[in-house]
């Protein structure tokens, strides 16, 4: 009596649980769906989401062109990439409560099933009766076997031999229930990954095919996005490049590269200077010479007549030997530099 009441109680528990793996399963396949459907929408639109960081006059992060003339736009119903993350997100909570349900529905079931074994088909009214019946009837056999004390000892080993081989029989029940019960649990696997392996598979022959498939997808949008992080470092190293041209331009006294390379000297020009510059030393040489003569120094050691003077002319004297060499090493250096950052 007390099994058929468990059976009963279980039995609606089941029904609900089954109510709920259902609209758990429901859930889950039409949160895969629409996931599917995000990611189409979204490769379908991955132009325009490309196109989203253009900029006029900037290079193109897949074919380097500055100019824009059409650029994909953005319908209504555009997805992005959080959208769909989003949405997998869900996918993967559906599926979560799906396994949940389905985990309660086959505990349930097995213990159903256990309760089932022991306490038959009959409804729990009539077993109710029944028992009341046999407690009667167990009543009137003891009164009438009270004064039988043989008939109690072969009762007694009766009733335990009756409850030995109940307790096999609730034992062997058990056992039978918890192998069903695992084998629906199986078989609720079963079908469940044989549902996923049919999404996973998609419209292609097979899932290997529709890996396959995702992989070159990936492939080619890990080369998309490979090359437009190439154009997108190139933009900027030519920029770099321009920048550090035009500075070494102004550096050098111009106010372009290109009027840079246009004032470039070509060897005989560069042959003249150096000779220019070889005189320029070797009458700073003799003049050195001419200073560091006895006669010299001595006629140094006179009164001077504008000390003011004298000093003033030897210090434009210095600041021109100077600026001689400043110009000469600039120019010594000035073409190379030219030429390196008009080559640049």
């Amino acid at each position: 009596l007390e099994a058929a009441r468990t059976r009963d109680r279980l039995t609606r528990d089941a029904e609900a649980a089954a109510e709920q793996a259902g609209a758990a399963r429901e859930e889950a396949l039409a949160a895969r769906q629409h996931w599917l459907d995000l990611k189409e929408q979204r490769l379908g639109g991955i132009a325009a989401e490309l196109a989203a960081g253009l900029t006029d006059g900037a290079p193109c992060a897949v074919c380097g062109a500055t100019e824009h003339p059409a650029p994909a736009r953005r319908v209504a119903g555009h997805v992005d990439r959080g959208t769909e993350e989003r949405a997998l997100a869900d996918v993967q909570h559906a599926e979560d409560r799906r396994a949940e349900a389905d985990r309660r529905l086959a505990a349930v079931r097995e213990e159903l099933a256990a309760a089932g074994a022991g306490a038959g088909d009959a409804p729990a009214e009539q077993l109710a009766r029944e028992l009341d019946e046999a407690e009667r009837e167990y009543a009137r056999a003891r009164e009438a076997a009270s004064a039988l004390h043989a008939a109690q000892e072969e009762l007694r080993a009766a009733e335990r031999e009756h409850e030995l081989r109940t307790a096999a029989q609730r034992d062997a029940a058990v056992r039978a229930a918890a192998r069903v019960g695992h084998r629906e649990r199986l078989e609720l696997e079963r079908a469940s990954l044989e549902q996923e392996l049919a999404h996973a598979r998609g419209d292609a022959p097979s899932v290997a095919e529709r890996a396959r498939q995702l992989e070159r997808e990936a492939a080619l949008l890990t080369d998309a996005a490979d090359a437009a992080r190439t154009a997108e470092e190139a933009a900027r190293r030519l920029k770099d490049a321009d920048a550090r041209l035009a500075d070494a331009a102004f550096r050098a006294g111009f106010a372009t590269p290109r009027a840079a390379a246009e004032a470039l000297l070509d060897d005989d020009a560069h042959r003249r200077l150096q000779r220019r510059l070889d005189a320029w030393q070797d009458e700073e040489a003799a003049v050195r010479a001419v200073l560091a003569e006895p006669e010299t120094a001595a006629a140094a050691q006179q009164p001077a007549t504008d000390l003011a003077a004298a000093q003033e002319a030897a210090e434009a004297a210095d600041r021109a030997v100077r600026e001689a060499a400043s110009a000469r090493d600039a120019a010594a250096q000035q073409p190379a530099t030219d030429l390196a950052a008009a080559q640049e």
